[in-house]
């Protein structure tokens, strides 16, 4: 038995790596319904604040180098 890790969207699953098999073979998909919603909340605020810091969310791009020069404007 081979276990592989993948991503559920749109109806299909994709795997995380590539696995030799042929067509037709049959495999068992287990879901888990235990996602941490606090550490996805986490690691969307760490993402958006990353984005600040870049000045992206104000459209800036990289013409803003800190969150201070950001604020001065």
């Amino acid at each position: 038995m081979t276990k592989v890790k993948g991503i559920y969207k749109e109806n299909a699953v994709r795997l995380l790596e590539p696995v030799a098999a042929t067509n037709g073979v049959e495999v068992d998909v287990i879901f888990h319904d235990n996602v941490d919603k606090d550490q996805t909340f986490v690691t969307a605020m760490k993402q958006e604040l990353a984005r600040m810091e870049n000045g992206l969310k104000l459209g800036g791009g990289p013409y803003y180098r800190s969150r201070e020069e950001l604020h001065e404007r």
